[in-house]
């Protein structure tokens, strides 16, 4: 009897002392299913647009509404940018996640931490076959997807446009990044606070001289990006594609077609835009505008044929999310998942094209032409197999020859998608080994090149086969081209390498009518190495160190340097207009720097905030100069006495000197210290 009793008196007593037992049981069981709901993946649903695939964990009104705005944002680039090229042929991948947690799935180099919130609001990776869009659907923020429309816009000018002068590269580049939308169109917003900033506190620098600078100008330096020559730039584009006046007009086309031909930028801006000295008021005028409206851009209506909503499998999305580590170089991550989602789904055809790409990366070609010629067979319409094919092919046979496989695959690429530069370029390439199909190498590299204008590799493969094929004096002008306007030293010295290799005793060019015309088309990605002549010496670096700083955060010249200075001839610069300039311009400043050794030559540095000139006078005597306040000339001041003085300096451009301006009257302010 007892020991049947103790045992109960036990769980009597157990009760008793801890009465939340049997309720945190219930409790937990009650608990559960809301854990496992919280972390419960959601499926992911589908929309194809004209240029895009989306899909999204929220569902499909996310995925319409980011698939609607990313149209919305492309019918805004064609607005603004004169035949705007703004596809490859391969639609761009977007990945929206619905929120942090989803978001760190997908990308987990940043996973969520509710306590540190540090993802990004998206990521924009462009590979050469794909371009693929990751997106955090709840990112705060009025917005949260600058980056992305930048860097997009970014490679849109790339695609569409050859030679553009840097203010309206950069502009273009930047300019997209307040964007917003609604059901009438597209607002953008005022300039960049930054810009804004440095242009108020700092004059504006005269537009003839911001639309002449080249890449090889000392203004232009893309290390630094805030200075005033860039935010000028920046806030100068702004205007032209929101001012009712420009934006209603085709001066932006006409201006971009003159200078593609080879115009003057600064002719071609003269004859787009008008008189550039109104342009410069109106401009100063919108930069102190602080309560200026935001501009409200007008894009026509866009057609969706991309069909329904449709729901993922789970293998689809981990194929997808799989392609998009890989393109960020977690190619180990990448293969596991895609291996996985093919044990899932065994015919899943953008899986083993993934894994066909990713093998040829890793140089595995037998591995690689067998997901290829899987997918290829799973899906005999999407271009991307073949292209695959045609670069094991290309590959295995080591350049010598023409590999039949390689052209087979490629060809049927171009038929499947014209607008795919790489795979033109490709046939190039393979057919540039044999001097019997070289005019056919040459009609496919200038696809290439007129699919891609902004990719210098192209444009110097274009050279290289003019030269092969015996027209020297084009591929010297196309050469000397890429050279100029290269985006990257490497290409630059290839181009003038080329120039330099180039017989100038070889026949004459034949007839226009006997050269292959160059094709029309749009967009697309970077040619591979092997697209480019062989490697060129580096030119050597002129060292040249520019003492004439206009940027602000740019250190002042030390005493030691300005000392130095003085004492030496100035380093050359390039110059900055063809042509001196008539019109007179004026700078309020301190004069910090005087050369009285060439006299009576006098050279002054004249420095207001963060911008500083050079000028120089053949003559001081023969300048006007004023003393404060006094109502006529004055008598010249000794020349090593104008150190320190505040003036306003009139003056004209220069060209081809040492200096920026030629002075034309001095009117002094005051003296230190008083």
């Amino acid at each position: 009897m007892w020991a049947k009793a103790i045992p109960a008196a036990l769980f009597f007593l157990s009760v008793l002392l801890c009465p939340g037992a049997s309720g945190a049981d219930k409790g937990d069981k009650e608990k559960k299913p809301e854990k496992e709901k919280k972390e419960k993946i959601e499926p992911w649903v589908e929309v194809r647009t004209a240029h895009f695939i989306v899909a999204s964990d929220g569902g499909k009104d996310t995925a319409r509404h980011f698939a609607d705005e990313f149209e919305s944002f492309v019918r805004v680039l064609q607005a603004t940018m004169p035949n705007a090229r703004v596809t490859t042929g391969v639609p761009v991948r977007i990945l929206v996640a619905r929120d942090g947690p989803s978001f760190g799935r997908m990308a987990p180099e940043f996973p969520y931490d509710k306590r540190r919130p540090q993802q990004p609001p998206g990521l924009i990776f462009f590979g050469s076959e794909k371009t693929y869009i990751g997106i955090r659907a709840n990112a705060p923020g009025h917005f949260p997807y600058t980056d992305i429309f930048q860097n997009y816009a970014k490679q849109v000018v790339k695609l569409s446009y050859r030679n553009l002068p840097p203010w309206l590269e950069e502009g273009y580049s930047t300019v997209y990044g307040s964007l917003t939308f609604n059901d009438k169109g597209a607002r953008l917003e005022r300039p960049d606070p930054e810009d804004l900033s440095v242009l108020f506190e700092s004059p504006l620098l005269p537009l003839d001289l911001v639309l002449h600078v080249d890449r090889n100008s000392p203004y232009y330096s893309p290390g630094n990006k805030g200075t005033v020559y860039f935010a000028e730039s920046r806030v100068l584009v702004h205007y032209l594609i929101s001012d009712p006046q420009f934006a209603g007009s085709k001066s932006m086309e006409q201006y971009i077609a003159a200078v593609e031909g080879g115009a003057d930028p600064l002719k071609a801006a003269r004859d787009a835009f008008g008189d550039l000295t109104q342009l410069q008021a109106k401009l100063d005028a919108f930069v102190k505008n602080v309560s200026g409206p935001p501009a409200e851009i007008p894009i026509p209506a866009g057609s969706d044929t991309g069909g329904a909503p449709r729901t993922l499998s789970a293998a689809e999305i981990e194929a997808r999310e799989a392609d998009f580590l890989a393109l960020r170089g977690r190619s180990e991550d990448a293969q596991d998942k895609l291996e996985e989602a093919l044990m899932t789904e065994p015919t899943l055809e953008e899986a083993e094209q993934s894994l066909g790409f990713l093998h040829l990366r890793r140089d595995d070609l037998d591995d690689a032409e067998t997901h290829f010629d899987r997918a290829a067979q799973l899906d005999p319409n999407d271009a991307l197999n073949f292209y695959g094919q045609g670069l094991v092919a290309m590959a295995k046979g080591g350049g010598v020859g023409i590999p039949v496989e390689a052209v087979n695959s490629l060809e049927k690429t171009v038929a499947l998608n014209p607008d795919f530069a790489p795979a033109w370029n490709n046939l190039a390439i393979v057919y540039s080994q044999r001097n019997e199909t070289l005019s056919k190498a040459l009609a496919d590299a200038q696809r290439a090149a007129s699919l891609v204008p902004g990719d210098s590799h192209y444009q110097l493969q274009v050279a290289a086969l003019l030269n092969q094929i015996g027209h020297p004096e084009e591929a010297r002008k196309t050469a000397a081209r890429v050279q100029e306007t290269a985006g990257d030293r490497a290409t630059a010295d290839k181009a003038g390498d080329l120039v330099a290799r180039i017989n100038p005793r070889q026949p004459p060019a034949a007839p226009a009518s006997a050269m292959p015309a160059p094709a029309t088309a749009p967009p697309v990605s970077a040619a591979p190495a092997s697209a480019s002549p062989a490697p060129a010496k580096p030119a050597s670096d002129s060292g040249l160190h520019i003492e004439r700083k206009t940027e602000p955060g740019a250190a002042a010249t030390t005493t030691a340097a300005a000392s130095t200075a003085s004492r030496t001839e100035p380093a050359p610069v390039p110059p900055l207009f063809e042509e001196s300039s008539s019109q007179v311009y004026s700078m309020i400043g301190t004069i910090t720097e005087v050369n009285c050794t060439g006299a009576p030559q006098v050279q002054v540095t004249l420095k207001s905030q963060n911008i500083i000139m050079k000028l120089h006078a053949d003559n001081l005597e023969k300048v006007s100069i004023k003393a404060a306040g006094a109502a006529g000339s004055t008598k010249s001041p000794a020349c090593s006495s104008l150190r320190g003085r505040t003036a306003r300096i009139s003056y004209h451009l220069a060209s081809g000197k040492t200096w920026d301006g030629e002075m034309q009257a001095v009117e002094f302010r005051a003296l230190p210290g008083n």
